[in-house]
């Protein structure tokens, strides 16, 4: 059933791209990816053959081979995003016409099409007014969720060491947040090998919220692993993190 005539806005989602394009913290971007999660999209589409109206409080049944066709939006860059609408208004500014198709679409919608399609770079919400770029990379960051802590259970074997391959990139991009958060001192970086499974052990030097911190260094190094490849992290007062510390050199100092 598609229903072309309910009123979609997303206040919470305005506000957060609002905001963190105004002031871009760790709880910005939290509550931006939070609100995208939770909005409910116009996508301007393409519907063959064209629904007949009529149908009872605006909607509509397709019958079977019906087409259906998103709307790409190309920028000037010549990258292909798909574009999403928070509300009526949004989508008027972009073109206003009666009848415009449209369905209405979730995160995992959207996201799930970029994924599956390497034709898109990304979606943007509200291309004609607030133009917010949701990339792949942020696709990723977002369905990782958040990242917790990583404790040692007593007497669990850990082995610990450098990677031979070792992920210059995860560097590279967790190093340069890191400059920008004034309550990271220090981050070591490790290969962690327990019960058999390898992952990248991030150590953090840090004061303040520890979900914040973890958060924000996640929403920069989870896109950059590769596939098969796992994170963790522990903060430096911890006695696991006492012990990696002693035993390696920090990756990024303040």
């Amino acid at each position: 059933m598609i229903d072309i005539n309910v009123p979609i806005t997303n206040p919470e989602l305005v506000a957060a791209i609002e905001t963190i394009q105004n002031v871009s913290t760790n709880d910005t971007q939290n509550a931006y990816f939070k609100a995208l999660k939770n909005a409910r999209f116009l996508s301007p589409v393409t519907i063959t053959p064209r629904p007949e109206p009529g149908g009872a409080e605006g909607k509509v049944t397709l019958n079977a081979g019906t087409k259906i066709s998103f709307l790409g939006f190309t920028d000037i860059n010549g990258e292909t995003y798909l574009p999403v609408y928070t509300d009526w208004p949004a989508l008027k500014k972009w073109r206003d016409i009666p009848d415009e198709q449209t369905i209405i679409t979730s995160f995992d919608d959207i996201s799930g099409m970029v994924m599956r399609d390497s034709n898109y770079i990304g979606f943007v919400v509200n291309p004609y007014s607030h133009s917010s770029l949701v990339t792949r990379d942020i696709i990723n960051c977002i369905n990782a969720g958040p990242v917790n802590e990583w404790t040692v259970e007593e007497d669990t074997p850990v082995l610990l060491g450098t990677p031979a391959d070792y992920p210059f990139a995860l560097k590279e991009a967790v190093g340069v947040y890191l400059m920008s958060q004034v309550n990271v001192n220090g981050a070591w970086l490790v290969l962690m090998e327990k019960d058999g499974e390898k992952s990248f052990l991030i150590v953090v030097d840090f004061i303040g919220d520890r979900q914040a911190t973890f958060n924000g260094i996640a929403s920069v190094a989870v896109p950059k692993l590769r596939e098969g490849e796992l994170i963790d992290m522990v903060s430096a007062d911890s006695d696991f993190g006492q012990k990696v510390i002693q035993g390696f050199s920090p990756f990024y100092r303040r």
